[in-house]
């Protein structure tokens, strides 16, 4: 399991890792939605496309996480896989970065899925991006 939650007082920290940015920030969406439901019974049968844009990659991890908090308030859908691009804009990377991703679930059932907690955003508390030597790190406290 290449992510984890940290204590914090009344707030969930996930924080998630993989040898791509492009891969920490699928295990960050894994994070997310294995903090709100059982995601081994998430089946991948329906595919959404999401895409944001930020300056920095920690503005850009904060805005893919409310992206898919979104949908699943507004669309009633829980996700399991996801499939994730970075392109940095600009000549030299100066205009920010663009993230097009696909993401697989289906709707919410809980009768199948269970009911953890209800997360209503991704803040900006703890918000990191990172390469380590092992490879990318990103994190931050979520609302629930």
């Amino acid at each position: 399991m290449p992510y984890e939650y940290r204590d914090h007082t009344g707030e969930a920290w996930l924080v998630a890792w993989d040898r791509t940015v492009e891969g920490a920030f699928a295990e960050g969406a894994k994070a997310l939605f294995d903090l709100m439901v059982d995601l081994e019974k998430v089946e991948p049968k329906v595919a959404v496309e999401i895409a944001v844009e930020a300056e920095t990659l920690e503005d850009l991890f904060f805005e893919w996480l409310n992206a898919l908090i979104v949908q699943k308030d507004s669309e009633g859908l829980v996700f399991s896989r996801f499939d994730v691009r970075i392109e940095q804009r600009g000549k030299d990377g100066d205009g920010g970065y663009a993230l097009r991703a696909k993401a697989w679930g289906e709707p919410y059932d809980p009768d199948k899925h269970g009911s953890k907690v209800d997360v209503k955003a991704a803040t900006y508390a703890g918000l990191a991006c990172e390469e380590t030597p092992e490879g990318w790190r990103v994190g931050c406290v979520v609302d629930i």
